[in-house]
């Protein structure tokens, strides 16, 4: 049965990407709009997951920490990947997350976990590093021979070597933050008199929705701005109330993917290995939003990103061994 929930953590995980995306396209790419997404994003999950849960919050002190770290690094994730998206494409953000949901929960297992990694998985964890790597040094080297040869301004942010340095920091922060999403989640499920999958989700998810309305009010503050919304980047305005309910349903098939994911990832971890479990979740969604990027939205990997995909992969298959 755990293999089942694997199998749908992958589905959910690397679906959720689509509409990460179509958000990020409708807003314009700040810190305002990315903590409007982790609020949205947050009532959806809460209610949906409010709901199955029987309207009950499980709570203990130990839960809590882990779930606040849940929270904020899952802000942080959220506003790097919006940013980043910007920058680079759909494949190589998903690329970086989920290495990060690989690589540190591998050294998390062995250092507090007592597991001992195959020479196959120490291999593998070095490919990873690679994987993680060589994308950058190679897209950014390319950028600096070529030039810049388009004329449009988002082709310049795009390809350009700024574009570069900003996606690399943004790629960093993802890879980061989603490992310490990965350690959370399944340290939740190794306490004394753990809370239960969901009650930890509940927590962790009304702790990032106060959180970012927290964070938000300052910046509407700041922008004085008539409008709180986000801001659409055709008109350089608040979007208007049909817009920012379409940003909403992007949010609501977020939660709802993202959701779900967590609990199949929750449920697996509490029999799985994170050294077992993680590296077969990230290598199915790197290879499913690459064509994910590809068929949706025209982006064409680079040879950078198609070597990060290809070390990714034969690093995750080493470390299943």
């Amino acid at each position: 049965m755990e293999y089942v929930f694997l199998a749908a953590a992958c589905i959910c995980f690397s679906m959720q990407f689509i509409f990460s995306k179509l958000f990020q396209q409708r807003t314009d790419g700040t810190i305002h709009a990315s903590m409007w997404s982790s609020i949205l994003s947050g009532l959806s999950m809460f209610a949906i997951v409010f709901i199955m849960n029987g309207f009950r919050i499980g709570f203990n002190w130990p839960s809590a920490a882990l779930a606040s770290l849940y929270a904020f690094c899952s802000i942080v994730c959220t506003g790097a990947s919006l940013i980043g998206m910007a920058s680079t494409s759909v494949a190589v953000i998903s690329l970086y997350t989920l290495l990060g949901g690989v690589v540190l929960p591998f050294f998390y297992g062995i250092l507090f976990l007592g597991e001992k990694p195959s020479p196959f998985r120490w291999t593998g964890a070095a490919l990873l590093v690679l994987a993680a790597v060589v994308p950058y040094v190679i897209n950014l080297s390319s950028a600096k021979k070529t030039g810049v040869q388009k004329s449009q301004p988002e082709e310049k942010e795009k390809t350009g070597p700024k574009g570069k340095l900003k996606a690399g920091i943004c790629c960093a922060i993802v890879f980061i933050t989603n490992g310490l999403i990965s350690i959370a989640t399944s340290a939740a499920t190794r306490i004394d008199e753990p809370i239960g999958s969901n009650d930890f989700l509940l927590l962790g998810t009304l702790i990032r929705i106060v959180c970012s309305a927290v964070i938000l009010v300052p910046l509407i503050l700041k922008k004085r701005s008539r409008s709180p919304l986000p801001v659409d980047p055709r008109t350089n305005s608040a979007v208007g109330l049909k817009a920012f309910l379409i940003l909403f349903m992007f949010s609501f098939f977020y939660a709802v993917l993202n959701g779900a994911g967590n609990i199949f990832s929750l449920k697996c971890a509490a029999t799985m290995d994170a050294s077992l479990q993680f590296p077969i979740i990230s290598a199915a969604c790197i290879i499913f939003t690459a064509l994910i990027g590809l068929v949706c939205f025209k982006e064409k990997p680079s040879k950078g990103d198609l070597a990060g995909i290809g070390l990714a992969i034969a690093g995750i298959v080493f470390t299943i061994f």
